[in-house]
């Protein structure tokens, strides 16, 4: 008898995509997925994953951190349209600092946190604001904050649903839950398979489809509000990048150079050839992103929540 889903509850036969390879070490692992819910898990867990973080890991190179920036701030101000002029925020996994420093400009009060002191302190000179190092569980569980962002950070969670609870625990009653999380329900998903950019194991250990969102968050004390799709951040690239993996150029070939990565494994003449088939796919990346968004099925979910009462234990 199979495990039981930990967001559905169902105990059937599990879907296995197998042997999908991590793009910076190239060790493979297994991504194990829920029949009713979509929602997955990367097998086996690394005990330690210092080696699977890159020093070059969401460090951009400046092309790169010029767009994501731009594109970053756009977000941030859709967001304020619908939050309001001020509150208290807290990102967790903040990363470039780029979203708190938005809104501390934008009137908002915001402290942010990451996994390490070295990225805390990158983080806190990028946003200005204070930064500590540890998750929700380094907050005292008072329901005292407006907004909690966790940007790209759910998937990274062994236990997402404990990391929901924590959130709701901590977020005044009418206050707002933001995460951004691959959609493994996405056109792009199906298309891609084992080769998809997006399951980035093993950094990302869970996997998430709208179905499965919405059941985690009802099961720690929010009220689903919308799941949008739209984000030219991640969603063309990740056209780009698993179209190419899947074509066997170098895994990652695009994601190295955006960071600086100088681990390298093709020689020139595959290093050409990648650049020349990028381009064509580059060109149908938009429109298919476009159009899987329309249809709801875009690569990446933006997904809004609200706690209301007490989480559920």
């Amino acid at each position: 008898m199979s495990p039981s889903c930990a967001i559905c509850g169902a105990v059937d036969r599990p879907r296995i995509r197998r042997g999908v390879s991590d793009y910076v070490t190239g060790d493979r692992f297994d991504v194990v997925q829920c029949r009713r819910c979509g929602f997955a898990t990367t097998h086996p867990v690394p005990a330690s994953f210092d080696r699977y973080y890159p020093p070059r890991y969401r460090r951009f190179n400046p092309f790169a951190a010029f767009v994501l920036h731009h594109l970053y701030l756009r977000r941030v101000d859709r967001w304020l349209a619908r939050l309001g002029p001020s509150g208290l925020a807290l990102e967790i996994g903040s990363g470039t600092g780029w979203m708190l420093r938005a809104l501390r400009e934008r009137g908002w009060r915001a402290v942010g946190s990451e996994r390490s002191a070295e990225a805390a302190a990158a983080s806190r000179a990028a946003a200005g604001v204070p930064m500590f190092v540890g998750d929700l569980e380094a907050v005292r569980p008072a329901p005292v904050l407006d907004l909690v962002i966790m940007f790209h950070v759910l998937e990274h969670l062994a236990d997402p649903l404990a990391a929901l609870r924590a959130a709701a625990a901590r977020l005044r009653p009418g206050g707002t839950l933001v995460l951004g999380l691959p959609n493994n329900a996405s056109w792009q998903a199906r298309v891609a398979g084992r080769y998809w950019m997006h399951l980035d194991v093993p950094r990302h250990l869970c996997h998430f489809s709208p179905d499965a969102i919405g059941r985690a968050l009802s099961l720690a004390g929010f009220r689903l509000v919308r799941i949008t799709f739209r984000s030219f951040e991640h969603d063309p690239l990740g056209w780009i990048q698993s179209g190419l993996d899947r074509l066997g150029f170098e895994q990652g070939f695009v994601l190295k150079r955006l960071v600086g990565m100088r681990e390298r494994r093709s020689g020139p003449l595959a290093t050409l050839g990648a650049f020349v088939v990028a381009l064509p796919l580059g060109a149908i990346s938009v429109p298919l992103a476009l159009a899987s968004w329309r249809a709801g099925a875009g690569a990446v979910m933006e997904v809004w929540a609200v706690r209301e009462g007490q989480a559920v234990d």
